[in-house]
């Protein structure tokens, strides 16, 4: 018996090294770009919101929308190194790192998830983290999100209130990182389902229902009381009001773009393409192992085996995994067919007699935290692709459950398919992990230069050319002694305003659809009033294509039809208060309002602006 025991005592020990290694490895892996890339889309915009977090600097609607995780960020930046971006990507890295440990125990402890296939989805989770962590909106919202749901699961399986109070304290909250998560009130559908699949009586499905929104509304009615002492009652609602209004500008936010964004992804004639091919192996399978079903069965499998080899090959072939593996076709094609054989799989999960109610809770769950992902943002699936920390190490938990417990030989084809997908996905997923880097959203190459002068740069590599063009415009702010001014950015640069320092004007993102014509109308002439009380205008930084296209001599690619009128306001603002072009290199122009104490030499000769 002592040697019995001794042996378990063993295991047990070898079973901690091993979590407590794999929980190290997943919380250092998202810690291996923090060196790469200088973004002048997302990255730099959310830390520039961190480092001017306030009315003065933000428009209303995105400081309310976002509070939570601007002042998250803000606090951040006030922490060791957190001036320098390689700070601040270390800190907003750790909360990746958060998301994929806590996954990983959970599926580990609770969900009974064997531990390689959790840490592989929890890896496959952290490799698909192609925001920048600097988006912290994102990832406080994944990081409550996981916990409300963790807390649901529990608090439902072991009849525990104060955990469903708890699930709906982190909901509730999760408001404050981003208005739209009020989406996430649909996970109530977890509660109301569960009290059908466990026969529960109507009391006490009120009783549940009562405890989650209870927490949800105490935590959000809370977080309301301290913005609206702090800014006046009825701030925050003006504020996000906006919200609703600007889908008239932006039609990728509205409720019926994000609903369909999903089912968007899957109709695509290229995914249509992909699915109808696994369609196919499927049927392959299944004509292998239906004749004399009781027979042969040892034979059959290995022919499934053969024949999902091959398949996987001629996906392979096919290029089903883009081959550049810094873009998101790397994962695109795999991972959305991976979701819609999760889909598939979950709704039978739900539906189908046999299964336990643990099982069918945990499925509803997956699917939910899918498609809820995906609402109050426009990035549709890929938002979703984003945030599976829950799902995948769920998922392929309840995939190994089906296969030990699904004998019969006509199970063995679904197994294959689940097997190819899932196996096609990771490898997928590590590739991009590999060499993916955001910088302005195609993903960054080359990043083996660094940016010169710039201190919040310090220590960063990005491509040679954005090198180039920043240090040269941090070298020529600093030599003008512009440092101090405020700025004016348009075309798709809002990072400048925390590269070089530079308090923004209005808007910093002033192109995007979400920022309507009459906001920049109003921020404009209020920039104006400021301006002639002053004396000094404010810089206007422009991308260079933008530049070009003002001087005549080139075509800008706007992101959208409200883009250009904003620019003709902008540029009728500068011909008002005399702008001339004082710096240009490949990236950026510098425009100074005339006579704002700058030497004749300070401006490019016979270089001004066009209104028109």
């Amino acid at each position: 018996m002592n040697g019995v025991k001794r042996e378990n005592w063993k295991t047990k020990a070898l079973c901690r090294v091993v979590w407590i290694i794999s929980a190290l490895a997943l919380a250092v892996y998202p810690l291996r770009h923090v060196a790469l890339g200088v973004d002048l889309w997302d990255g730099g915009y959310n830390y520039a919101n961190f480092r001017y977090n306030s009315l003065a600097y933000m428009d209303s609607m995105w400081y309310f929308a976002t509070w939570l995780a601007n002042q998250t960020g803000s606090l951040l930046m006030k922490l060791p190194f957190g001036d320098t971006m390689l700070g601040m990507n270390c800190y907003t890295g750790l909360i990746v790192s958060a998301l994929g440990v806590v996954s990983y125990l959970f599926s580990v402890k609770r969900l009974r998830v064997p531990a390689p296939l959790a840490f592989a989805g929890v890896f496959a989770a952290e490799a698909l983290c192609w925001a920048p962590t600097a988006a912290l909106y994102n990832y406080l919202t994944y990081l409550f999100l996981l916990g409300g749901v963790c807390l649901l699961y529990e608090g439902l399986t072991k009849d525990r209130m104060g955990y469903l109070a708890a699930a709906g304290v982190l909901l509730g909250l999760n408001v404050g990182n981003r208005f739209s998560n009020l989406a996430q009130t649909g996970l109530i559908l977890a509660v109301w389902a569960y009290g059908v699949f466990d026969k529960k009586t109507a009391k006490k499905v009120l009783q549940q229902t009562g405890a989650c929104v209870l927490g949800y509304l105490a935590a959000f009615l809370l977080f309301l009381l301290g913005i609206s002492l702090k800014y006046g009652f009825g701030a925050y609602a003006s504020g996000v009001l906006r919200l609703f209004q600007m889908t008239r500008d932006a039609s990728d936010y509205t409720p019926l773009h994000m609903l369909g964004g999903i089912p968007r992804a899957f109709a695509q004639a290229e995914m249509t393409y992909w699915a109808k091919r696994f369609l196919l192996f499927l049927a392959a399978a299944l004509a292998v192992c239906l004749p004399w079903p009781s027979r042969g069965a040892k034979w059959k499998k290995t022919a499934c085996v053969l024949l999902g080899a091959g398949f996987f090959l001629w996906l392979k072939g096919k290029g089903f995994s883009y081959p550049d593996a810094a873009f998101y076709d790397a994962v695109y094609g795999p991972c959305v067919i991976l979701l819609e054989i999760l889909t598939v799989f979950c709704v039978c999960r739900v539906f189908l007699p046999g299964v336990s109610k643990e099982e069918r809770l945990l499925s509803l769950l997956l699917l939910l935290v899918v498609y809820v992902t995906s609402l109050g943002g426009n990035n549709a699936i890929y938002a979703s692709l984003n945030n599976g920390f829950f799902v995948f190490p769920a998922f392929f938990g309840l995939a190994w459950k089906f296969g030990r417990e699904s004998r019969h030989i006509l199970a063995f084809p679904v197994k294959c398919v689940l097997a190819v997908s899932a196996l096609f996905a990771l490898v997928s997923c590590a590739r991009f992990g590999r060499a993916f880097v955001y910088e302005k959203a195609a993903g960054g190459r080359d990043l083996t230069a660094q940016v010169t002068g710039a201190p919040v740069l310090e220590g960063m590599k990005t491509g040679p050319e954005n090198a180039e063009n920043l240090s040269g415009l941090y070298g020529y702010l600093e030599r003008e002694q512009l440092l101090d001014r405020e700025c004016i950015l348009f075309g798709g640069i809002p990072g400048v305003s925390y590269y070089m320092g530079l308090a923004p004007a209005m808007n910093i993102w002033s192109d995007l659809a979400s920022y309507g014509t009459e906001v920049m109308e109003r921020d404009l002439a209020a920039v104006e009033e400021k301006a002639k009380a002053s004396g000094v205008c404010p810089l206007v930084i422009l991308e260079r294509g933008c530049a070009d296209y003002a001087a005549g001599t080139g075509e800008a690619s706007f992101t959208d039809a409200q883009a250009e009128p904003k620019f003709r306001m902008l540029l009728a603002y500068m011909d008002r208060q005399g702008y001339e072009l004082a710096y240009l290199n490949e990236g950026f122009a510098v425009y100074v309002g005339a006579g704002r104490g700058l030497s004749e030499e300070a401006f490019l000769p016979g270089a001004q602006c066009r209104g028109h």
